[in-house]
């Protein structure tokens, strides 16, 4: 994604909780998608991409 495309939000949860603010974000902006990082595992959900806190340095 370049710069030109736009922002692509970050959420960081301790837990696998609703993400009320990113889901906002969403519906809002339109992202092509948004990340959510957990300490679980991986999913998606739409737009939203679900990622484990240890991979956050492949972001």
């Amino acid at each position: 994604m370049t710069k030109e495309e736009g922002i692509i939000q970050v959420e960081v949860k301790a837990g696998n909780g609703r993400t009320v603010s990113l889901d906002e974000f969403i519906e809002r902006f339109e992202p092509p998608y948004a990340l959510k990082l957990i300490s679980g595992n991986v999913g998606q959900q739409g737009k939203k991409l679900t990622l484990p806190l240890y991979m956050a340095m492949f972001i």
